[in-house]
């Protein structure tokens, strides 16, 4: 498949993004195609913070073509969990160091533990299930096979 082959099978399933009220999208990706890359995300109709944000570049090769894709956070909620684990190791801290004063062991020690891994739990199965879920439309969208993950 050439390079000009995968941009226009991008461009059938991937629509510029919207803004605002009453966003109507037929298409299944929104986003940008720029000559040899794309950054899309998946069109969804529920609320996922944790939707991956899709970045791509297409790149010739001896046998075809490549698209390298990468899957990631939002900016905006990378930032916010990277503030909120922070908050939750500084209350460790905080109750780790009165757990050892005091030479007993208590529930409060345990409570910032349960946050951060209720926190992982939540981002990865936000975050995984929908990236599987573009990974495989994106193979069978390009009849590709993958070849790292």
């Amino acid at each position: 498949m050439s390079e000009k082959e995968v941009l226009t099978r991008l461009s059938g399933f991937v629509e510029p993004k919207k803004f605002g009220l009453g966003k109507n999208y037929i298409k299944e990706y929104e986003g940008s195609i720029y000559n040899n890359s794309f950054e899309i995300s998946r069109v969804i109709q529920y609320r996922n913070s944790f939707l991956p944000q899709i970045n791509g570049k297409i790149q010739n090769e001896n046998n075809g073509t490549q698209i390298q894709v990468t899957m990631s956070l939002n900016a905006f909620v990378f930032f916010f969990l990277i503030v909120w684990c922070s908050f939750a190791l500084i209350f460790f801290i905080g109750v780790s160091i009165k757990t050892i004063r005091e030479k007993e062991i208590s529930v409060e020690l345990f409570l910032p533990l349960g946050m951060l891994l209720f926190v992982y739990t939540l981002t990865m199965a936000g975050f995984k299930s929908e990236s599987k879920q573009a990974k495989e439309y994106l193979r069978r969208s390009f009849d590709a096979e993958i070849i790292k993950e």
